[in-house]
Protein backbone atom coordinates (compact mmCIF):
# COMPACT_ATOMS: atom_id res chain seq x y z
CA UNK A 1 0.00 0.00 0.00
CA UNK A 2 1.51 3.37 -0.92
CA UNK A 3 1.46 6.22 1.05
CA UNK A 4 0.97 9.52 0.56
CA UNK A 5 1.05 12.46 3.21
CA UNK A 6 -2.13 12.97 4.84
CA UNK A 7 -2.21 17.73 5.33
CA UNK A 8 -5.03 17.36 7.21
CA UNK A 9 -4.08 17.84 10.62
CA UNK A 10 -4.63 21.63 10.70
CA UNK A 11 -8.09 23.66 10.48
CA UNK A 12 -8.65 25.17 7.12
CA UNK A 13 -7.14 28.18 7.21
CA UNK A 14 -9.70 30.99 7.23
CA UNK A 15 -10.17 34.09 9.00
CA UNK A 16 -13.62 34.62 10.12
CA UNK A 17 -13.64 38.25 11.25
CA UNK A 18 -12.44 39.56 7.83
CA UNK A 19 -14.95 37.26 6.20
CA UNK A 20 -17.64 38.87 8.59
CA UNK A 21 -16.33 42.46 7.63
CA UNK A 22 -15.81 41.87 3.94
CA UNK A 23 -19.07 40.10 3.11
CA UNK A 24 -17.91 36.32 3.84
CA UNK A 25 -16.08 34.88 0.25
CA UNK A 26 -16.80 31.52 -0.18
CA UNK A 27 -13.17 31.06 -0.64
CA UNK A 28 -11.98 28.93 2.66
CA UNK A 29 -8.81 27.36 1.51
CA UNK A 30 -7.25 31.32 1.24
CA UNK A 31 -4.00 29.88 0.33
CA UNK A 32 -4.07 27.63 -2.68
CA UNK A 33 -0.35 27.35 -3.53
CA UNK A 34 -0.46 25.76 0.08
CA UNK A 35 -2.45 23.08 -1.24
CA UNK A 36 -0.70 23.58 -4.78
CA UNK A 37 2.71 22.15 -2.78
CA UNK A 38 0.77 19.49 -0.70
CA UNK A 39 -0.59 17.77 -4.23
CA UNK A 40 2.80 18.27 -5.48
CA UNK A 41 4.37 16.67 -2.19
CA UNK A 42 2.15 13.77 -2.46
CA UNK A 43 2.96 13.07 -6.02
CA UNK A 44 6.33 13.64 -5.61
CA UNK A 45 6.63 10.76 -3.13
CA UNK A 46 4.19 8.62 -5.45
CA UNK A 47 7.09 9.03 -8.59
CA UNK A 48 9.62 7.93 -5.43
CA UNK A 49 8.02 5.04 -4.62
CA UNK A 50 7.60 4.10 -8.58
CA UNK A 51 11.82 4.37 -9.14
CA UNK A 52 11.88 2.31 -5.95
CA UNK A 53 10.33 -0.15 -7.21
CA UNK A 54 11.59 -0.40 -10.64
CA UNK A 55 15.11 -0.93 -9.01
CA UNK A 56 13.21 -3.95 -6.83
CA UNK A 57 13.45 -1.98 -3.29
CA UNK A 58 10.48 -2.73 -1.22
CA UNK A 59 9.11 0.07 1.40
CA UNK A 60 8.40 -2.00 4.10
CA UNK A 61 4.86 -0.68 5.04
CA UNK A 62 5.51 -0.32 8.81
CA UNK A 63 2.84 -0.88 11.43
CA UNK A 64 3.68 2.49 13.04
CA UNK A 65 2.61 4.50 9.80
CA UNK A 66 -0.58 2.31 9.52
CA UNK A 67 -1.54 3.86 13.35
CA UNK A 68 -0.28 7.87 12.21
CA UNK A 69 -2.43 7.21 9.44
CA UNK A 70 -5.46 5.74 11.14
CA UNK A 71 -4.85 8.47 13.55
CA UNK A 72 -5.05 11.31 11.05
CA UNK A 73 -7.80 10.00 9.25
CA UNK A 74 -9.93 10.32 13.06
CA UNK A 75 -9.02 13.77 13.90
CA UNK A 76 -10.08 14.57 10.45
CA UNK A 77 -13.69 12.72 10.80
CA UNK A 78 -13.59 14.61 14.17
CA UNK A 79 -13.27 17.88 13.04
CA UNK A 80 -15.65 17.66 9.65
CA UNK A 81 -18.33 15.88 13.02
CA UNK A 82 -17.57 18.87 15.29
CA UNK A 83 -18.12 21.71 11.70
CA UNK A 84 -20.79 19.32 10.81
CA UNK A 85 -22.49 20.12 14.52
CA UNK A 86 -21.68 23.40 14.36
CA UNK A 87 -23.70 24.19 11.61
CA UNK A 88 -26.46 22.30 13.03
CA UNK A 89 -26.66 24.16 16.00
CA UNK A 90 -26.08 27.73 14.15
CA UNK A 91 -28.75 26.79 11.59
CA UNK A 92 -31.09 26.23 14.36
CA UNK A 93 -30.38 29.39 15.87
CA UNK A 94 -30.76 31.38 12.92
CA UNK A 95 -34.22 29.83 13.03
CA UNK A 96 -35.00 31.13 16.32
CA UNK A 97 -33.63 34.86 15.91
CA UNK A 98 -35.84 35.04 12.66
CA UNK A 99 -38.97 33.93 14.87
CA UNK A 100 -38.09 36.72 17.30
CA UNK A 101 -37.43 38.83 14.67
CA UNK A 102 -41.20 38.27 13.06
CA UNK A 103 -42.22 38.64 16.87
CA UNK A 104 -40.93 42.17 16.94
CA UNK A 105 -42.35 42.91 13.56
CA UNK A 106 -45.86 42.00 14.45
CA UNK A 107 -45.55 43.55 17.61
CA UNK A 108 -44.45 46.80 15.97
CA UNK A 109 -47.37 46.22 13.28
CA UNK A 110 -50.01 46.30 15.81
CA UNK A 111 -49.06 49.14 17.29
CA UNK A 112 -50.15 51.07 13.99
CA UNK A 113 -46.48 51.76 12.94
CA UNK A 114 -43.77 50.16 9.92
CA UNK A 115 -39.98 50.27 9.36
CA UNK A 116 -38.64 50.90 6.50
CA UNK A 117 -35.02 51.69 6.11
CA UNK A 118 -34.76 51.63 10.02
CA UNK A 119 -37.22 54.97 10.08
CA UNK A 120 -40.44 54.54 11.98
CA UNK A 121 -43.45 55.26 9.50
CA UNK A 122 -47.62 55.99 11.33
CA UNK A 123 -49.87 53.57 9.20
CA UNK A 124 -52.66 55.29 10.81
CA UNK A 125 -54.39 58.81 9.41
CA UNK A 126 -54.64 59.85 13.08
CA UNK A 127 -53.00 63.24 13.60
CA UNK A 128 -50.56 63.91 15.52
CA UNK A 129 -52.18 65.68 18.24
CA UNK A 130 -53.36 62.71 19.84
CA UNK A 131 -50.31 60.50 19.95
CA UNK A 132 -49.54 59.77 23.70
CA UNK A 133 -45.74 60.14 24.73
CA UNK A 134 -45.99 56.79 26.53
CA UNK A 135 -47.16 55.14 23.28
CA UNK A 136 -44.35 56.87 21.28
CA UNK A 137 -41.53 55.44 23.69
CA UNK A 138 -43.36 52.27 23.73
CA UNK A 139 -43.37 51.91 19.51
CA UNK A 140 -39.35 53.30 19.48
CA UNK A 141 -38.35 50.50 21.99
CA UNK A 142 -40.26 47.65 20.17
CA UNK A 143 -39.14 49.29 16.87
CA UNK A 144 -35.53 49.33 18.41
CA UNK A 145 -35.73 45.53 19.09
CA UNK A 146 -37.36 44.85 15.92
CA UNK A 147 -34.13 46.35 14.22
CA UNK A 148 -31.40 45.04 16.60
CA UNK A 149 -33.21 41.54 15.81
CA UNK A 150 -33.02 42.09 11.95
CA UNK A 151 -29.38 42.84 12.53
CA UNK A 152 -28.76 39.73 14.31
CA UNK A 153 -30.00 37.88 11.70
CA UNK A 154 -28.59 38.82 9.04
CA UNK A 155 -24.96 38.88 10.92
CA UNK A 156 -25.37 35.61 11.94
CA UNK A 157 -27.11 34.56 8.35
CA UNK A 158 -23.54 35.30 7.31
CA UNK A 159 -21.60 33.79 9.85
CA UNK A 160 -23.65 30.68 9.30
CA UNK A 161 -22.60 30.57 5.58
CA UNK A 162 -18.70 30.71 6.46
CA UNK A 163 -19.07 27.87 8.39
CA UNK A 164 -21.16 25.92 5.74
CA UNK A 165 -18.45 26.67 3.84
CA UNK A 166 -15.94 25.32 6.78
CA UNK A 167 -17.98 21.93 6.75
CA UNK A 168 -17.43 21.53 3.06
CA UNK A 169 -13.93 22.00 3.67
CA UNK A 170 -13.72 19.69 6.33
CA UNK A 171 -15.74 17.52 4.16
CA UNK A 172 -13.35 16.92 1.23
CA UNK A 173 -10.14 16.88 3.75
CA UNK A 174 -11.60 14.16 4.99
CA UNK A 175 -12.54 12.23 1.67
CA UNK A 176 -8.90 12.84 0.46
CA UNK A 177 -7.87 11.58 4.26
CA UNK A 178 -10.34 8.00 3.18
CA UNK A 179 -8.56 7.79 -0.21
CA UNK A 180 -5.03 7.08 1.84
CA UNK A 181 -6.40 3.93 3.75
CA UNK A 182 -9.68 2.97 1.78
CA UNK A 183 -10.65 0.04 4.17
CA UNK A 184 -10.49 1.83 7.24
CA UNK A 185 -13.63 3.14 8.70
CA UNK A 186 -13.00 5.89 11.47
CA UNK A 187 -14.32 4.32 14.91
CA UNK A 188 -17.29 7.28 15.01
CA UNK A 189 -18.59 5.80 11.68
CA UNK A 190 -18.45 2.26 12.73
CA UNK A 191 -20.95 2.99 15.79
CA UNK A 192 -23.32 5.13 14.19
CA UNK A 193 -23.86 2.61 11.03
CA UNK A 194 -25.05 -0.05 13.49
Amino acid sequence: MSTSPISTLSPPAYDFERALREGGSNNILGGSDTLSKIICEGRNIEKQMYYLSLDGIEMINNEQDDLFTMYSIDTVHSSYLAAKSRVRQYTQFVVLLKRSEEAWAQKLQETGYAVMNQNLYRMGIESEDDEDLLLKCTVDTVSAHYIAAQHRVRQYTQFLRIMMCEEEAWAERFQEASCVMPDYKPARCQCWST
